[in-house]
């Protein structure tokens, strides 16, 4: 998981950068709205590579058989 992660952490972090600055200008400089859009990115990042590291298990497990 760490491996996947790590490879597309660069990428992430801007896209979670310039979502949240988009939403913070949109929203009249409120604070909360893009702290709370910038926390659930970070948390779904974490949990996509999560996941890509199970497909990636299961998959090389159906190909070794």
């Amino acid at each position: 998981m760490w491996d996947y992660y790590k490879r597309t952490f660069m990428a992430v972090q801007l896209a979670a950068l310039l979502v949240s600055y988009m939403v913070y200008r949109n929203t009249n400089h409120a604070v909360i709205p893009p702290v709370v859009f910038f926390l659930t990115m970070q948390v779904s990042a974490l949990f996509g590579a999560m996941w890509a590291n199970r497909l990636r298990r299961k998959i090389r497990a159906v190909n070794r058989a």
